[in-house]
This record gives C-alpha cells, sequence and structure tokens, in this order.
C-alpha cells in the first residue's frame, strides 16, 4: 500500500509545532500502526533525519503509551482498540493519514508525538486510580 502521512514534528516543548508530510510505498496491510512508523523512522534515518519520537512500551494494547490522534479521533478509526493494536489494513491504498500528538493542558508535547504524562504518575501516588 502507498501511505501519505502527515504527521505533527515539535522539537521540544518551546518551541511551535507542524504537520510534515511524509509518503511510504510499501506498507503491508499486516503492519501495526506503530510498525508502520518503525518503517518511517527506518527510512528517515537511512537519510540522516531525525525519526519521529512516539510514546510506546508493551505494543500489546495493555499500557496505553501508545495515544496518538489518528484523523482526529483518539487511537484511530477503530473503537476500543489502543494505536498499537490498529493495523495498516483500516486503512486503503493512498490513504492520507494525519497523526498528532495526544493534546490536553495537563500533557505537554515533549518531541513530535511524545506528550508529559506525568499527570497519570501524580494520580497513582495519591492512590486515585486504585480507589
Amino acid at each position: 500500500m502507498k501511505i501519505n502521512l502527515k504527521v505533527w514534528r515539535q522539537k521540544n516543548t518551546n518551541t511551535a509545532g507542524k504537520l510534515v508530510e511524509y509518503q511510504l510505498d510499501n506498507v503491508s496491510e499486516d503492519m501495526s500502526f506503530l510498525e508502520m512508523f518503525d518503517v518511517l523512522n527506518d527510512s528517515l534515518t537511512r537519510k540522516g533525519e531525525d525519526p519521529v519520537t512516539f510514546d510506546h512500551d508493551c505494543r500489546e494494547g495493555i499500557c496505553g503509551m501508545c495515544s496518538m490522534y489518528i484523523n482526529g479521533r483518539a487511537h484511530g478509526p477503530q473503537t476500543g482498540a489502543t494505536t498499537c493494536q490498529l493495523h495498516m489494513r483500516s486503512f486503503n491504498d493512498g490513504d492520507t493519514i494525519v497523526v498528532e500528538p495526544w493534546r490536553a493542558r495537563a500533557f505537554p508535547v515533549i518531541k513530535d508525538l511524545m506528550v508529559d504524562r506525568s499527570a497519570f504518575d501524580r494520580i497513582i501516588q495519591s492512590g486515585g486510580m486504585y480507589r
């Protein structure tokens, strides 16, 4: 599949960000969304460019680290799935996919698609998630 990406790129919290366009020509419909980003980052690294920074941990749909807005929806087009559970078969050849960070005042962008999740740590420390 050929996929056109518009990815939020932001150097750090103190700089303005913008959408940057990329094109991937050989995306397998069996790839997860994060694997597709791995392919993009490999391509960028080979060109001597900075890879896109994004959160991920378990890649099994458990941790929730991979939160992104994909085409204006949290985690993308599938209801009840995390970004790492989203596969490229959910998109069509030639689609343009807009990928932005999870935006909230409590979660400022650190770089690109990675946000500061320390607000969650404070909730956990206060016992808020286990009461």
